[in-house]
């Protein structure tokens, strides 16, 4: 039984040094240039849209704006922006609310993880 212990230790000891050299080799050149990808939501009944996900700078901006409903638009235009440099807060604020609505709905994931 003493075998199977050490076996295991080993294995356990090795599996956390694998961890550690992967974690160790992360760059936030990488983690940046990662940040820059644009991604595609479906938006229900619309197709897909592309956006960009949030940065700090992005939170530290939208965080300062006091109105929940013009925090929601400043975060959509930032994020769809990143994909499509012609969008505005002018633009986003003439949808329909219903188009609004699925647009933050598809992108209330990203939205919140953003903001945890």
């Amino acid at each position: 039984m003493g075998g199977r212990v050490e076996e295991f230790k080993r294995k356990l000891e090795e599996h956390e040094r694998r961890v550690e050299e992967h974690l160790s080799a992360i760059r936030i050149d990488d983690l940046l240039s990662s940040s820059q990808q644009i991604k595609t939501v479906p938006v229900e009944g619309l197709g897909v849209i592309k956006y960009g996900r949030l940065t700090v700078e992005d939170i530290l901006a939208i965080n300062n704006i006091k109105d929940q409903t013009e925090r929601s638009i400043e975060a959509v235009t930032r994020m769809l922006r990143k994909a499509d440099p012609d969008i505005t807060a002018e633009k986003i604020k003439m949808l329909p609310a219903d188009i609004f609505a699925k647009i933050v709905s598809a992108l209330a994931k990203e939205i919140t993880q953003n903001f945890q």
